[in-house]
């Protein structure tokens, strides 16, 4: 067992995280990288063996409110996501899909719109980004796919929308589904 495997360790930096989340996600996994090592090493040094030890290590780090305090005075804070940023990405991406069915003008503008929020909303990461963009973009794959069975024969043009319009709407639903769940996690 590592020295930093210790429950009361654990349970420390556990906590450090959770009073983390207003810093940025670089920094959170900085800081906890730096008290991880800190810990290890003076944990290494301490001659107090076992949970006395433990504690007196944790002791003089100081609380974790303190420590995540000290380190956002050393970052600006993160810019709070504002509702819109949040609710227009959601409700935009889904009905892109539907409305490129439809109308394909409205669907491409309702797209691009809902694209360009969705990233330069601060209160996501970019591999949520990412996995939102790519279901996303599935929806104007799934389009062409079926447009293809029907220009071949191969598939009735009510069975073409009904497909696509069910296939667009799911897709986008699940990617809003992840994203709306990523930033409740980062608030």
């Amino acid at each position: 067992m590592k020295t930093t495997d210790h429950p009361l360790v654990e349970t420390y930096l556990a906590t450090v995280a959770r009073e983390a989340t207003g810093l940025s996600p670089e920094r959170r996994s900085e800081l906890l990288a730096d008290l991880t090592e800190h810990i290890a090493v003076a944990l290494e040094e301490e001659t107090t063996p076992g949970d006395e030890g433990v504690r007196g290590v944790l002791e003089r780090l100081g609380a974790p409110r303190t420590i995540v305090a000290t380190a956002q005075g050393e970052e600006p804070p993160m810019p709070p996501a504002s509702r819109w940023h949040t609710i227009a990405p959601l409700v935009l991406l889904p009905i892109a899909g539907p409305l490129t069915v439809v109308t394909p003008l409205i669907g491409g503008i309702a797209l691009i719109a809902g694209t360009v929020l969705l990233w330069i909303a601060p209160q996501w990461r970019t591999r949520d980004k990412v996995a939102g963009m790519g279901a996303t973009l599935l929806v104007p794959l799934c389009i062409a796919l079926v447009g293809l069975a029907v220009a071949t024969g191969s598939m009735h043009p009510y069975a073409w929308e009904l497909a696509t319009m069910a296939a667009a709407a799911l897709v986008s639903a699940l990617a809003c589904a992840h994203l709306h769940r990523a930033a409740r996690r980062s608030s």
